[in-house]
């Protein structure tokens, strides 16, 4: 990936990431509120959005030095798939308020805070 591409897909996901956080809040909303029709509409953006921001982070890398915990980013995308298979709709929730926004806003913070290469 070309030096410049990595700049505009990263300043793409300074924009997009915060979209997906406040997504991912309104799928913990409907949620909580027994929305659950809703939810699940709302969760098929909320994971290609993931899949985007993943690739995204780990495709620019070299210029923000931010590294994603491979290991534990598909343990919590592996607890997903499980709660969307068995319509937990609890760990739904948690899993993506406790994991995943985690992951998120650690890219956001470390890249706020300057430490780009």
């Amino acid at each position: 990936m070309s030096n410049e591409l990595m700049k505009e897909t990263m300043e793409e996901s300074f924009k997009y990431i915060p979209k997906l956080i406040n997504g991912i809040d309104k799928e913990i909303e409907h949620i909580s509120n027994g929305e659950y029709t809703e939810a699940l509409s709302l969760l098929t953006y909320i994971l290609e959005g993931l899949d985007w921001s993943i690739q995204a982070i780990t495709l620019t890398s070299p210029l923000h030095g931010f590294s994603i915990d491979i290991s534990k980013t598909n343990e919590s995308l592996n607890l997903l798939l499980t709660a969307i298979e068995n319509s937990d709709y609890q760990l739904i929730s948690d899993v993506l308020n406790y994991e995943i926004k985690d992951i998120l806003y650690s890219y956001i913070n470390h890249c706020q805070k300057g430490e780009l290469n």
